[in-house]
């Protein structure tokens, strides 16, 4: 059986079966399960019904529905939502849509270079140009985010159990960026899991940085920050081996500094030990933080690709399908 034991893949693989069969249904009675897919990116037909602009349509993202998420309404439209197009942002994105273009792709403009949104399949993508937003935007910051939340009675304790791990996969491409490598300028993507403990009102943002435009990382040097915005804790490191934070697993990419075109996957995984070091450290800043595991729930995934910009040209173009995130037996990553 290509050099595997018989004696070892049976236990393997009914273990990963097994936790493959646990997938996350509606409901309070899996509030406290340990095992199962937490997201899974679905396939979708079109832009129509999965791409909301909240500021514009006066509601909030529907828990448990995976949409694209836009924040800034748009300033050609009276009513601030995206118009048909069908230029070919691919070249910004790496992804090209199949036909009818106008069914998959939406802009702020029905011009070529205008920012884009496109969902088509198991893959979206994101182009983002700072000329659609001359008078500039909140903070001067812009962005399109995919995203999936849960309800409360739909949350899951993933570290309820011990030695559980949370397993992150993706595949994404990011061949377009363009800004001034600075805090005025700068173009960057991390996938982002947010966490809740309900009994302190606790929210962490625990973001796994991907993509950093001209900042190399050579050393896991996470960070810890309240985003002004959302009053969550930031929870920020870069997807490299030797991060306290996370886990890069073999055959995974790992933070680029530059833009390029073509499919990197990305795997890794938050152990049981990474989110206690995360939240020690968290707790060293707020001493009223529990360092429990047990008592954080997983409330949201999603992409934080974004981009900030003032006075210097800013470009940011991306895509991604088979974003997926697993509770498993952390004994399996091994």
């Amino acid at each position: 059986m290509n050099g595997i034991k018989r004696g070892f893949i049976g236990p393997v693989l009914a273990a990963l079966l097994g936790l493959a069969a646990l997938t996350v249904p509606h409901g309070a009675a899996w509030a406290d399960s340990s095992a199962g897919v937490l997201f899974e990116q679905p396939a979708l037909d079109g832009v129509d019904g999965h791409f909301i602009v909240p500021p514009a349509e006066h509601k909030k993202p529907e828990p448990g529905a995976f949409h694209i998420i836009l924040w800034q309404p748009n300033p050609n439209r009276a009513d601030g939502m995206l118009s048909p197009t069908e230029w070919k942002a691919g070249d910004k994105t790496g992804f090209y849509p199949s036909a009818p273009l106008q069914r998959h792709q939406e802009a702020f403009r029905d011009a070529a270079g205008a920012s884009t949104v496109q969902i088509d399949g198991d893959t979206v993508g994101v182009y983002l140009n700072s000329n659609d937003l001359p008078g500039g935007s909140h903070k001067y910051k812009m962005m399109m985010t995919p995203e999936m939340s849960y309800a409360p009675a739909d949350q899951v304790h993933p570290f309820v159990q011990p030695g559980r791990a949370i397993l992150v996969t993706l595949d994404i491409q990011i061949p377009t960026a363009v800004d001034a490598h600075n805090n005025g300028s700068e173009t960057y993507a991390s996938a982002d899991l947010m966490f809740v403990n309900p009994g302190r009102g606790t929210k962490i943002s625990y973001g796994c940085n991907l993509f950093h435009n001209g900042h190399p990382r050579r050393e896991a040097d996470g960070h810890i920050r309240l985003d002004e915005d959302s009053q969550n804790m930031m929870v920020n490191s870069p997807v490299i081996m030797g991060n306290p934070w996370l886990t890069v697993l073999p055959g995974s990419a790992s933070n680029q500094s530059e833009p390029w075109k073509g499919w990197k996957t990305y795997k890794f995984a938050i152990t049981e030990q990474n989110f206690i070091a995360a939240l020690q450290a968290y707790h060293d800043r707020d001493p009223q933080v529990s360092v429990n595991p047990a008592d954080y729930a997983f409330a949201k995934f999603h992409l934080n690709a974004e981009m900030h910009f003032n006075s210097s040209p800013t470009e940011l173009g991306w895509s991604m399908r088979h974003a997926k995130v697993t509770v498993v037996d952390a004994t399996l990553l091994r």
